[in-house]
């Protein structure tokens, strides 16, 4: 797997996204929610399932025994199809979807894919929202989700893990957002802080499936909700998102001719 960063806040990648944004007359090709059609439909449907597993495990009307192996499957079989065309896992600040301007996600997906629902960029927020949601409609049956959120949270993170070790690619936008830079020096890297614990998780996660470098151990200092992320960026090579988009479609090309 390659892995690279993407800063935002560089002049020539604020110049592309938003000469993009605008060509479109200020809208992105993704006019469609972060997840597919498809799984949005599914919804009410997957919800179901996962509460009729709960009400077959509950145990003594105090304990519910769940199925790991049952739950994930009805998770995130409306998602499979969309999932297996995955190339590129971004990863990004929560903050930065919700931006609809030339340096929110959505467009910046738009930027990246070859075509309109080409589906080859991931963006993490599919299974943050996918999740919410599924859980909001359990609620409605009048079952107590907290009971199953941790387990829940532990499955998102082993599929977050499934899914940056299948993409040949991950890409973190770095913005204001997601990380600060705290301190100064020409000799040294700048001490980089998020404050997102899905950020830090999805870093070290990657950090694990790089090729050809090595990372010296490092300690990581962590206050409440604040994770040095300086070492685990250490090994993200810089990159601009043209150079970006030329990357992902060589991929593509050379995939399809063998």
């Amino acid at each position: 797997m390659k892995a690279f960063v993407v800063d935002l806040d560089e002049r020539e990648n604020r110049e592309v996204l938003c000469k993009f944004h605008f060509d479109r007359g200020g809208k992105s090709k993704l006019e469609y929610a972060y997840y597919d059609k498809q799984a949005v439909s599914n919804i009410h449907e997957v919800a179901n399932k996962i509460k009729t597993l709960i009400q077959k495990s509950l145990k003594n009307n105090e304990h519910t025994l769940l199925n790991r192996n049952e739950i994930k499957e009805a998770f995130f079989n409306p998602l499979q199809e969309r999932l297996n065309k995955t190339k590129v896992f971004l990863s990004h600040s929560h903050i930065d979807m919700k931006n609809n301007d030339f340096l929110g996600v959505k467009n910046i997906k738009s930027f990246l894919e070859p075509s309109d629902r080409s589906n080859l960029i991931f963006i993490d927020s599919l299974f943050w929202d996918y999740k919410n949601d599924i859980l909001k409609e359990i609620k409605k049956h009048h079952i107590d989700v907290s009971k199953i959120e941790d387990a829940f949270t532990l499955i998102l993170r082993e599929s977050l893990q499934d899914m940056i070790e299948k993409c040949p690619y991950f890409v973190f936008l770095q913005s204001k957002n997601s990380v600060s830079n705290q301190g100064l020096s020409r000799n040294q890297d700048l001490l980089k802080i998020t404050h997102s614990a899905w950020i830090y998780e999805e870093l070290k996660i990657a950090n694990t499936f790089i090729t050809g470098t090595t990372l010296k151990e490092s300690r990581i200092k962590a206050m409440r909700v604040s994770y040095d992320v300086t070492n685990l960026l250490r090994r993200f090579k810089p990159i601009s998102l043209d150079s970006l988009c030329k990357k992902i479609a060589f991929n593509l090309i050379t995939k399809d001719s063998k």
